[in-house]
Formats: structure tokens, C-alpha cells, sequence
């Protein structure tokens, strides 16, 4: 039901957002859509591979919930203030919320990754369709081709019984080049980071606010599912690989210009979020929430250039994502070095060095947000709007834990 709701609203607005010319109208329907999952029915979900049967029903637990919920308002927040809509967006964001919301609750390994392969078709053809760029292109190739390793995957992962070990770490492996893909990791992300400058901001944010959390959140899911062969080669690879794209993404966030630097530590970020997914650590589960939670507070506005009236919050939201303490970026990565300790002394190493590039790629576009302005202007309701998010951005950095509470239903501890 709540993935229909996501599909209504989204085919409902979008023609209603081209009649009206009103972003008030196109931002209705992921707020509706976000909205309605408070109504849902919240159970102990096993995860994506948590049933062998084919007839299991849709589960949806609490942090998923609140994901669906925080991100619909997200997508809202970030359509009321883009600078230009054409109505295509709002319809994007409801085909890939509906996916996800399949994924989120799926029970079984084939639907959850036939419910990615959609949401990764539907954002290719948004974006292929609105801006036709080699960019956009290589995201059907690339990350469709993620999702065909995440159903051969579906096919290979063994759940019972004794596996083989060949069979268990391909499927460990397809898993694991799935994910990676879909997340935009080395070395098969550069469709998303070349996406981060192609495409606009509301288009981007199917991608940012749904796509991206849902695949962190099952993935998380799916490991504790598996058999210890396939664990391994999933947690490994995701360690690895999440360190080095956290490491390479704050580099090149440093080196690239507003607005597409936020795509590129954002990318970082989901490198850091798929390390704490790898360390196999409850702290780096968490670490991964509140990472997650602070860019759904920030997207709104960091996925646009800064606009005369909302540069001010745009500095905020900057701001709340360097990592300083008590910013929202800090402890989501705190977590996450706290499971890389717990891990191996290397890996500490390489994420601290990541998490200074990161902060030393926050900072340079807070200091530099008024140099690389959008002309156009905003009016008072979306100056208030962009102070709301700023506000609650920084908010989240001084309660975490009650934050983390409200949205996930999970406790940081400490």
C-alpha cells in the first residue's frame, strides 16, 4: 500500500506541478507519500535475505519507516527550494520512493533486488531523459549493471543449509559489486559522481535521499543473513572499498566547485557509512544511521547552488557537515572510527585522514558559499524554509541521540 501511495502522488503531482507552475504543488506529493508511512504497519524485519520462500510477505521495521518518512519530507524540502522545476522530478522521486519502499520491506532476495533494478531503471530514465550527457548515460550502464550482480546475487547467496564455498563467495562478491555500485564506490562510481555535476539538484535527490539510504540500510540488513564466507567477502570488500572512496571522495571534494562539492562529499560520506558497514561492529551500524540523518537534513539545501537569500543557511548546512564536534557530521563518523578501532589500526588511520578531507572540503565551501551564487532569488517563504533546515541541521548535532531516536527508533548510547 505504501508503495502505491508513493507511485499515486508522484503521478498525481507531477502533471499538477505543470498546470499550476506552483513548487508548493510537486513538493505535496513526496510529503504526502513520506507522511502516509506513519501509518504503516512497523514489524521485526529478518532483512532483504532473511526468507528462502517466495510467498514471504513485505516486512518494514522501524529504522526503515523512518527513513521513508525523513526522506519524503526531504524531497519536498528540496523541491519547494530548487530554482526551476519542469514537473518530471516530483515523478522520479515517487517511482524510485515506491521501489524503495519494496526494498526496505522485501524478505526475500529476489524482490529486493528486482525492487533496486527498478529504482536504478526509473532514476536512468529521469535523468537520461532531462539531461542527455554521457554522465547520465553510464548511470543505466554502470549502476544498471549493479543491479545485475545484486539478482545474480539473489540466485548465488546460499541461506541454508552447509553452502559450498565457491558458491558462497561469488555470491558474497556479486553482493558486494552490486552494492558498491549502487552506492557509487570506487571503482565503479564515477557515474555518480559525474551525475553530481550534470544532473540538477531535485533530480539528484531521488538518488541522495531514497536510492542510496535504502541500499546502505538492506545492505546492513543482508550481512547478518549470510553465510560466514559470503560474509566475509562482503564486509571485507565494503571496509575496503568504503575507506578508499571516503579517502578519494574528500580528496576531490576539496578540489570541486559548488554545487557539485556536495555530491562528492557526499559520496565520501556513503563511502565512510559502507566502512561501518564492513567493520561488522553495532557502533558502525549506528555510525551509518546518523550519517544517513545528517544528509537528509542538509540535501535540502546542498544540493542547490546558494541563492541570494538562503547563502547564510547554506553556510549552516555547510557547517553541520564538517565533522567539528557537535555538528551532525561528527558523530556519524565518530561512530564509525570508533568501529574502525575496534577493527584494525590501518583502517582507523585511513578513516581519520578521510574525515579531515572531508572537513577541510566543508570548510572551503563555507568560506566560499558567497563566491558561488545561483542569480536567482528567493522569496521570503523559502528563506524561512532554508533557515528551518539549517536550524534543524544544527539541531541535529547537539541531540544526536534523541534525534537518531525519533527518526530510527534506535538508541546511540553514551
Amino acid at each position: 500500500m505504501l508503495a502505491a501511495i508513493w507511485v499515486a502522488a508522484g503521478v498525481a503531482a507531477a502533471p499538477l506541478a505543470r498546470l499550476v507552475r506552483r513548487r508548493g504543488a510537486a513538493a505535496a506529493g513526496p510529503l504526502i507519500a513520506g507522511l502516509a508511512g506513519l501509518a504503516a504497519t512497523v514489524t521485526a524485519s529478518p532483512g532483504p535475505l532473511g526468507s528462502v520462500t517466495f510467498g514471504a510477505a513485505l516486512q518494514l521495521n522501524r529504522p526503515a519507516m523512518g527513513l521513508l518518512v525523513a526522506a519524503g519530507v526531504a524531497c519536498a524540502i528540496t523541491l519547494v527550494l530548487a530554482p526551476g522545476l519542469d514537473g518530471g522530478e516530483v515523478l522520479g522521486m515517487g517511482l524510485v520512493g515506491a521501489a524503495a519502499v519494496i526494498a526496505l520491506s522485501a524478505t526475500v532476495a529476489l524482490i529486493w533486488a528486482l525492487a533496486l533494478a527498478m529504482a536504478v531503471g526509473f532514476l536512468a530514465l529521469r535523468w537520461i531523459s532531462s539531461t542527455p550527457d554521457r554522465s547520465t548515460l553510464s548511470t543505466g550502464r554502470v549502476a544498471g549493471m549493479g543491479a545485475a550482480a545484486l539478482l545474480a546475487c539473489a540466485v548465488l547467496v546460499p541461506l541454508g543449509g552447509t553452502p559450498s564455498d565457491v558458491r558462497s563467495t561469488v555470491g558474497g562478491a556479486l553482493l558486494a559489486a552490486g552494492a558498491c555500485a549502487l552506492l557509487g564506490l570506487v571503482p565503479t562510481g564515477g557515474w555518480a559522481a559525474a551525475a553530481a555535476s550534470a544532473v540538477r539538484g531535485a533530480d539528484l535527490a531521488a538518488w541522495a535521499l531514497l536510492l542510496a539510504p535504502a541500499v546502505l540500510l538492506t545492505t546492513g540488513a543482508a550481512l547478518g543473513s549470510l553465510s560466514d564466507r559470503s560474509q566475509a567477502t562482503l564486509a571485507g570488500t565494503l571496509l575496503v572499498l568504503g575507506l578508499i572512496s571516503a579517502l578519494y571522495g574528500g580528496l576531490l571534494a576539496i578540489l570541486t566547485p559548488v554545487p557539485a562539492r556536495y555530491g562528492r562529499l557526499l559520496l565520501a560520506d556513503l563511502g565512510m557509512a559502507a566502512a561501518g558497514i564492513g567493520c561488522r561492529q553495532d557502533v558502525g551500524r549506528l555510525g551509518v544511521l546518523v550519517i544517513v540523518l545528517s544528509h537528509l537534513a542538509t540535501a535540502p539545501l546542498l544540493l542547490h547552488a546558494p541563492r541570494p537569500g538562503l547563502q547564510r543557511p547554506h553556510r549552516l548546512a555547510w557547517l553541520a557537515l564538517t565533522g567539528l564536534p557537535l555538528s551532525a557530521g561528527f558523530w556519524g563518523r565518530l561512530l564509525v572510527l570508533e568501529a574502525l578501532a575496534a577493527t584494525a589500526i590501518p583502517a582507523l588511520a585511513v578513516g581519520l585522514a578521510a574525515s579531515a578531507l572531508m572537513l577541510a572540503a566543508a570548510m572551503r565551501a563555507l568560506l566560499r558559499a558567497a563566491e558561488e551564487t545561483d542569480v536567482r532569488g528567493v522569496g521570503v517563504p523559502g528563506m524561512a524554509l532554508g533557515w528551518a533546515v539549517a536550524a534543524g541541521a544544527l539541531a541535529i548535532g547537539v541531540a544526536p541521540s534523541w534525534t537518531a531516536a525519533r527518526v530510527f527508533g534506535v538508541e546511540l548510547g553514551g
